[in-house]
């Protein structure tokens, strides 16, 4: 198989360890060859995730909606959440008085979204749409890590968007704090967190690791502009034991991962330290006619 091509710069990625893992060979971007198996039997509490991330999104999501309208919204046009997952985010949104579809590709999570009220569209960006749907904001709130084609999915968002429309994305940071603790203490032995963060053995692992710098060359050479570039928390003491033992029993080194996270969580959370970062874009106005 060959090595697969960066979607910051187009390089190529070299398989760095483990065999699952590579890396760009010129900007440093991370991807993975992970296993995706949404919509197939699995052992995870789906409640006890739920649990476990709830606070830490409904937190994040208030201080995106709070940044719709300062950051230029078009007024009354429509927000698009792909990967909607509860609708958590679209009740904000609608709450806050605008009107928002979303996408779920999980036919069971998605039903929880539609159960509350919302428009969801059950299945894949783009190809859930119709043809020619445009929106005034597109968010990826923990979603663009897990696409396998993320340049793609920025491209067609461009497509998507009306002329001064927002891109808003939210994902883990691969120049972090917590990642790059993990990353050294795989290269000592211990695994487990590493695994963690790439989601290893879940329906829908991380395929992709970018850090700011990457995402904003990959959305600018697609014709976006950089509005802000930002952190969110990536720890709430609420739900944290849930977050960590939705999928497996509490061992000893789950039981200190939650201690020192509890611990840690305000300098985790701070901007010098967040592993989530959030990335603003948009699509140029329209040009009038001379």
């Amino acid at each position: 198989m060959a090595d697969p091509t960066c979607c910051v710069c187009g390089a190529r990625m070299a398989s760095v360890g483990p065999a699952w893992r590579f890396r760009c060979v010129v900007c440093g971007t991370q991807s993975s060859s992970l296993d995706v198996s949404i919509n197939e039997p699995h052992s995870i509490d789906e409640k006890q995730r739920e649990e476990g991330l709830e606070a830490l999104r409904r937190r994040n999501n208030a201080e995106i909606v709070r940044h719709l309208g300062p950051w230029g919204m078009p007024s009354g046009s429509t927000l698009l959440d792909v990967g909607c997952a509860h609708g958590w985010f679209l009740t904000q949104v609608e709450q806050s008085g605008m009107t928002a579809v979303g996408i779920e590709p999980d036919v069971a999570i998605a039903s929880l979204a539609t159960q509350l009220g919302h428009d969801v569209r059950v299945g894949y960006f783009p190809d859930a749409l119709r043809p020619g749907e445009q929106f005034g904001a597109i968010t990826f709130n923990d979603v663009l890590e897990h696409i396998p084609d993320p340049r793609g999915a920025v491209e067609e968002s461009a497509r998507r968007l009306v002329p001064g429309g927002l891109l808003l994305v939210n994902m883990p940071d691969r120049s972090g704090v917590v990642y790059r603790l993990a990353s050294f203490a795989r290269r000592v032995g211990v695994a487990s967190v590493f695994e963690r963060l790439w989601q290893v053995g879940l329906p829908s692992p991380h395929l992709w690791y970018l850090d700011a710098k990457g995402l904003v060359s990959m959305a600018e050479s697609l014709g976006l502009e950089t509005v802000t570039v930002a952190h969110l928390p990536s720890i709430d003491r609420r739900g944290l034991w849930a977050r960590a033992h939705f999928d497996r029993a509490p061992s000893v080194m789950t039981i200190l991962s939650v201690g020192v996270g509890w611990l840690a969580a305000p300098v985790l959370n701070s901007k010098r330290c967040s592993d989530i970062m959030l990335v603003a874009f948009r699509k140029p106005p329209a040009r009038e006619d001379s």
